[in-house]
C-alpha cells in the first residue's frame, strides 16, 4: 500500500500537469490576440472568425477554470488529510479537452474569412500613374513610328517579298 508521502508526490504531479495544461491555454488566448491583429487587418466576412475567437477564448477559460477546481479538489483532499488522485469530478479529462477544443478553434479561425482587396497607398498610386503616362507616351510614339514607316512602303516602289 502506497504510503502517505507517494500519494502526495503524486498529486503534487497531477497538480503539475493541470498547471502545464492551464500554461498551454494562456498560450491560446495569447495566439488569439496575435491572429486578431493580422486577420482584422488582412481578411474580410469575419462573422466564422468572430465566432471561433469567443469559442476558443471561451473553451480556454473554462479549461483554465476546470484546472483549478481540479487542484483545489486535490488540495482540499490532502488537507484532510487524505490525498487523492481522483478528486469527485473528472476535473483534469475536462480541462484538456477544453484545452484543446480551444486550440482547434484557434487554427479553424485561420481559414476564415476571405482576404481584402489591396488597397495601394498614395506612393504606390503615383508609381503606377507615372507608369501609365509613361506607357501612353511609348505607344504614341510607336503609333507614330508605325505611321511613318507605313507611308514610306507605300510611296516606295520596292517590290513586294515573295513574287518573282
Amino acid at each position: 500500500m502506497p504510503g502517505s508521502e507517494d500519494e502526495r508526490s503524486a498529486a503534487n504531479i497531477y497538480a503539475s500537469l493541470s498547471s502545464y495544461v492551464m500554461t498551454a491555454s494562456l498560450g491560446v488566448i495569447a495566439a488569439q490576440a496575435a491572429l486578431a491583429t493580422f486577420v482584422l487587418d488582412k481578411r474580410d466576412h469575419l462573422t466564422g472568425f468572430y465566432a471561433c475567437m469567443v469559442l476558443g477564448l471561451i473553451a480556454s477559460v473554462v479549461s483554465i477554470v476546470l484546472g483549478g477546481k481540479g487542484v483545489a479538489g486535490i488540495a482540499s483532499a490532502g488537507f484532510k488529510g487524505t490525498w487523492t488522485l481522483k478528486p469527485k469530478h473528472d476535473y483534469f479529462n475536462l480541462q484538456a479537452l477544453f484545452c484543446l477544443l480551444g486550440m482547434i478553434l484557434l487554427l479553424l479561425s485561420l481559414f476564415s474569412g476571405t482576404p481584402k482587396p489591396e488597397n495601394p497607398g498614395p506612393a504606390e498610386m503615383k508609381r503606377l500613374n507615372d507608369s501609365v503616362v509613361k506607357l501612353q507616351a511609348d505607344l504614341d510614339n510607336l503609333r507614330t513610328q508605325y505611321a511613318k514607316l507605313s507611308a514610306d512602303m507605300k510611296s516606295s516602289s520596292c517590290p513586294k517579298q515573295g513574287h518573282k
